[in-house]
C-alpha cells in the first residue's frame, strides 16, 4: 500500500515541482521532461514486479507521466525553437 502510494501521488507531485522549479528559475529546462519520463519508467517497472491485475494505478500513473513528459518535451522544444528565433532576429 505504501508503495503504491510512493509511486503514485508522491512522484506525480515531485515531477510537478521539478518542471515548476526548472521553468521558474530557467535552470535546466531542456532535460526537464525526464522529471515525468525516469517516474513513468519506475511506475510501470514496479507495475510488472507487482502484478498488472494488483497495480492498475501503478498503470495508470505511468501513462499519466508519459503523457505529460510528452507535453512537457513539446513545450521545451517549442521555446528552444522560440529562443533560437529570437536570437536570430526573426
Amino acid at each position: 500500500m505504501m508503495l503504491k502510494f510512493i509511486c503514485t501521488w508522491v512522484l506525480l507531485a515531485a515531477s510537478c515541482s521539478a518542471v515548476w522549479w526548472s521553468f521558474r528559475t530557467e535552470k535546466l529546462i531542456t532535460v526537464s521532461w525526464l522529471a515525468f519520463l525516469l517516474p513513468a519508467i519506475i511506475q510501470l517497472a514496479a507495475a510488472v514486479r507487482i502484478g498488472p491485475g494488483k497495480a492498475k494505478s501503478l498503470i495508470v500513473f505511468g501513462c499519466i507521466n508519459l503523457v505529460f513528459s510528452a507535453l512537457v518535451g513539446v513545450a521545451v522544444w517549442y521555446l528552444v525553437q522560440l529562443a533560437d528565433a529570437y536570437r536570430r532576429g526573426r
